[in-house]
């Protein structure tokens, strides 16, 4: 997420904190019941996406379970940006409610109950840390291939990133349809401006699912400026990019293959 820095969970307040960190359990249960009113980022000191959030009720479902993602892996920080407190010790509770609300949402027929089912099984690595460290940061090695020459002789060719997509825009937009095949890919993305009241989210879905109809996980979710890339997990088959953007002044994301 922004500023993309790890920190312990229930760590004491930075400081010079006038108030108490945010209830990581309170801010669960009003996303989960009040979500789309924005309850939880009025909760949370954050006026204007909460007004934007209830104007829009709640993105027509998609901000509300961007929302419940981020608050249910612990990565959801409050106006000051201080992660949210009990995170530890009630993250297990919350888990095990919220899928028992799915379960019965799921029977009775709800469809953002069964969006959200879809995210519990294969949560993303939503946070996207910039640790120096990390291999997701470090570009891949290229890979060898030999190849024969005119006249029989083994040469060695590097593997080098080729572009198969970019998608530029301001707020929510989709790509035409596009190829992946085995080889190693990997993902750019820069979203600039919207530094106080912005979300946004990444989905490289297959050609006929329908987001607001089908679900999707989200390959990355930002609540604020951010440039970073990501390695890119799918298998072979036909592709297209969708964006959901709001309050950022722009944003451009690439797909590259490395072949």
């Amino acid at each position: 997420m922004s500023n993309h820095i790890q920190q312990a969970y229930d760590a004491p307040g930075y400081p010079g904190d006038q108030a108490p960190a945010k209830s990581f359990v309170a801010t669960w249960l009003l996303s989960l019941f009040f979500g789309f009113l924005g309850v939880d980022r009025f909760y949370l000191g954050k006026i204007g996406t909460g007004v934007l959030k209830l104007l829009t009720f709640g993105g027509l479902g998609v901000w509300v379970l961007i929302d419940w993602i981020i608050i249910l892996t612990g990565s959801m920080r409050d106006k000051s940006g201080r992660l949210l407190e009990g995170y530890a010790k009630h993250r297990l509770v919350a888990w095990i409610v919220t899928a028992a609300l799915l379960v019965v949402g799921m029977v009775s027929g709800g469809s953002s109950a069964a969006m959200l089912a879809k995210t519990a099984a294969d949560v993303p690595a939503v946070s996207q840390q910039a640790d120096p460290s990390s291999a997701a940061a470090a570009p891949a090695e290229a890979e060898e291939e030999v190849v024969e020459d005119p006249v029989g002789e083994a040469v060695e060719e590097a593997a080098t990133w080729q572009e198969v997509v970019t998608l530029k825009g301001g707020t929510d937009k989709s790509s035409s349809t596009f190829d992946l095949t085995d080889a190693e890919a990997r993902m750019t993305y820069s979203f600039a401006g919207g530094e106080d009241f912005a979300i946004g989210a990444i989905y490289v879905l297959e050609e006929g699912i329908v987001l607001l109809e089908d679900g999707g996980i989200p390959e990355v979710m930002l609540d604020g400026p951010a440039e970073d890339e990501t390695a890119l997990h799918k298998s072979a088959g036909t592709y297209y990019l969708d964006v959901n953007a709001a309050n950022f002044s722009g944003w451009t994301v690439t797909i590259e293959e490395l072949r």
